[in-house]
């Protein structure tokens, strides 16, 4: 991309960003030249916009630190993020409690939940009953997002301030939370672009932290989350790479821009919580025998960005959340609109 072309796609950006400005919604030209001015700056934009908004949305004075990744201190939250920083990832040592994962999975195991559709099938995307864990007939199954946030079990850790006190202090800025999901990956024979299972980066965000939760023993045939070390920082993934535009990647293509030992497969128990940007490139290998049930939850500085259908939480159904969306109603601005019982 030229000189002109990266101008005027700053232009539009900026354009963009006045209009998100006035109606909270972000116009698709802006959208795609915040994209495109990633792939040519090498993610320079996007560090300069995220520059700009800490000063703007400067970081909450939290009372607690404490949570499902421990008791942390104000010294061990700013290792996690410098961690995270460095590599693009941190796995924490302590895990989702036995008997959360339990729960989770029961729910897993019992709620509906949507059948994706598989790259080449002419079948759609199905709404089922439950997930058939015994016999799955598809690659990757989700649970609702409206359904998630208006249960207990999730808004107990959307309201945990461990996982809010490391986003905050690695995006540098009050935090919104704005991805909250869960999906079972069954077996197959070869990976699936629609299941993420081809490497990529993500880009709907300005910058942004997922927390990945295993709720499943994860071993090398299970399809582990593989990262790509140092990939998520500026100029971390090759030109070559980046002039394929936002697209999935295959194991040659990323094989061959890249040393062995910057690949990374999180190979975890049951309860394993990982940290990580993923501006990085990263993939969920597909699985070969038996399943994985993960959640996910995403923090970000700005809602400026892609279309993201949002969901609405009815009912505060957690004491945590109602006293958290008080201290912090920024975090949970995207879910919680006006006072909630």
């Amino acid at each position: 991309m030229g000189a002109r072309a990266q101008i005027s796609n700053a232009a539009r950006t900026l354009l963009g960003a006045a209009a998100y400005a006035r109606s909270g919604a972000t116009p698709n030209f802006a959208y795609q030249s915040m994209l495109q001015l990633f792939c040519a700056t090498g993610g320079r934009s996007n560090d300069a916009i995220a520059s700009l908004l800490s000063l703007v949305h400067r970081p909450y004075k939290l009372s607690r630190t404490d949570g499902i990744l421990g008791d942390l201190s104000p010294d061990d939250v700013t290792k996690a993020a410098d961690d995270i920083q460095d590599k693009g990832y941190h796995v924490f040592a302590q895990r989702l409690p036995d008997v959360l994962c339990d729960d989770l999975l029961r729910y897993a195991t019992t709620s509906p939940c949507i059948r994706r559709a598989t790259d080449g099938s002419k079948d759609g995307d199905r709404n089922l009953d439950r997930f058939a864990r015994e016999n799955p007939d598809g690659v990757r199954y989700d649970f609702a997002e409206s359904d998630l946030i208006n249960n207990g079990l999730i808004q107990a850790l959307m309201a945990d301030k461990s996982l809010l006190a490391v986003a905050q202090s690695y995006l540098q800025s009050q935090p919104i939370i704005d991805i909250v999901t869960m999906w079972w990956n069954a077996t197959s024979l070869i990976p699936d672009k629609g299941a993420a299972q081809y490497w990529h980066f993500d880009m709907d965000r300005i910058k942004w932290l997922k927390f990945f939760v295993y709720l499943t023993d994860v071993g090398p045939d299970n399809g582990p989350h593989s990262f790509i070390s140092g990939s998520h920082r500026r100029g971390g993934i090759p030109n070559a790479l980046l002039q394929k535009g936002y697209s999935r990647l295959t194991d040659d293509e990323v094989s061959a821009s890249f040393e062995r030992d910057k690949f990374v497969e999180f190979s975890a128990p049951r309860g394993t919580i990982i940290a990580e940007d993923t501006r990085g490139l990263h993939k969920g290998k597909h699985v070969t025998r038996g399943d994985r049930l993960i959640f996910q939850m995403q923090f970000t500085n700005s809602l400026f960005g892609g279309e993201i259908p949002v969901s609405r939480i009815m009912r505060i159904l957690h004491p945590d959340l109602a006293d958290m969306a008080k201290r912090y109603p920024r975090v949970y601005s995207n879910y919680i609109k006006g006072e909630l019982a």
